[in-house]
């Protein structure tokens, strides 16, 4: 990683870059941000983080609270292939240069058991159905809805439905990440905790975050082998009998602003969910109980992730196959979780989270393709810079 001033001639001299947007229906809608460049080209080649609540970590971003953005600005910024910039954090993070490359990883995904992605949605999330007993919790939401949680294990009226289920979807527009989804129930009647509610790491896996790429003379060029990532999180796996897996998280935000946009049919865009994790086994004493697994990362615009498996109770064998297994994240058709199977206490799976979104503002439509996912909307042609 690099920061260079000017090198023979002129010193680097310090401008304002500003960029807005107020297009689409409804109208997506960002004010107006203007931001310093702090270097005459930032040159990522190495692995390196963002903090962007703080503005800090490897390399600084500067925080616009209008906004609610970590604005990383130079004339030039280019990520090397091999390199990953990946930014955790509250605020989304935003890339601002009259030139824009790149060769390399760009990450603001949310990842199990980590900080979440940088601006994963805190708001316009709903509960839904909290799930009660051993039911799997929900996928979390956003442009596209989560799965539902699997039902806990049994042929009684009474586990139907305890399974989480619901969370509306929103309209993408401003500049945030996906909804989270909710934690598996913990084997109690109503498992309606405060700590059970939408939206974060704190309950199931976590919405992925939002990064905004604004290029604002020259084409924004994303290259052969390059990988822009805002999915969501997979859930945990049912860590304890009487526990349903975590739903995984909605996807997030990417937004490619420029005048043209040149895209490598070899490269990956994409914010899909997350996956649901497995449901527990029951009668942990006895031989052979497994908990449940956590699902994993979507790693590319077709992938789903792996979603978790469903637990194995002690001195009963293997239940039949699926029964507890998490749910797929978008872009897979088989969100919800799965059901715990015939056996009172069994944990259901978690839901897989939802579709994100791909914003386009550019004079060119991006066509839709397999490296793209969701499929991008273009919001109309950049406003013309201020000067």
């Amino acid at each position: 990683m690099s920061a260079d001033d000017v090198s023979g001639g002129d010193p680097f001299v310090p401008e304002n870059l500003c960029a807005e947007v107020s297009a689409g229906s409804p109208p997506f809608m960002i004010p107006q941000t203007c931001v310093q460049t702090t270097a005459s080209s930032i040159d990522i080649t190495a692995d390196t983080a963002i903090d962007t609540t703080a503005g800090t970590s490897d390399l600084r971003c500067t925080v616009v609270p209008s906004s609610k953005t970590c604005v990383l600005a130079a004339s030039a910024i280019h990520i090397a292939a091999n390199a990953k910039l990946s930014a955790r954090g509250a605020r989304p993070l935003a890339l601002f240069a009259h030139t824009i490359t790149i060769d390399g990883t760009l990450d603001v995904a949310s990842h199990l058991g980590a900080v979440p992605g940088a601006g994963t949605r805190p708001d316009a999330c709903t509960a839904g159905v909290l799930a009660r007993g051993a039911g799997g919790g929900r996928g979390g939401a956003a442009a596209g809805p989560g799965g539902d949680g699997g039902n806990e294990g049994g042929i009684d009226s009474a586990v139907q439905g305890t399974g989480a289920r619901g969370g509306a979807t929103f309209s993408v527009v401003t500049l945030a990440g996906g909804c989270g989804g909710t934690r598996g129930g913990d084997g109690t009647t109503t498992s309606m905790s405060p700590d059970l509610s939408d939206g974060g790491s704190s309950t199931g896996g976590a919405g992925g975050g939002a990064v905004w790429i604004y290029a604002d003379r020259d084409p924004l060029v994303i290259a052969a082998g390059a990988v822009i990532n805002a999915s969501g999180a997979p859930g945990a796996g049912g860590a304890t009998p009487g526990h349903g897996g975590d739903g995984g998280g909605g996807g997030g935000l990417i937004i490619l602003h420029a005048p043209s946009i040149q895209l490598d049919p070899t490269a990956m865009i994409f914010a899909n969910g997350g996956p649901g994790g497995g449901g527990a086994g029951i009668n942990a004493s006895g031989t052979g109980y497994k908990a449940g697994t956590p699902g994993t990362d979507p790693d590319g615009p077709a992938s789903s992730g792996s979603a978790g498996q469903g637990g194995t109770d002690g001195d009963s064998g293997p239940p039949p196959a699926n029964e507890g297994d998490g749910g797929l994240g978008y872009p897979s058709s088989s969100t919800r979780g799965h059901d715990g199977g015939g056996v009172p206490g069994r944990g259901g799976g978690g839901g897989g989270g939802g579709a994100g979104a791909i914003r386009v503002i550019s004079s060119q439509e991006l066509a839709v393709s397999s490296n793209l996912s969701p499929p991008p909307i273009r919001l109309g042609p950049p406003i013309p810079p201020a000067r």
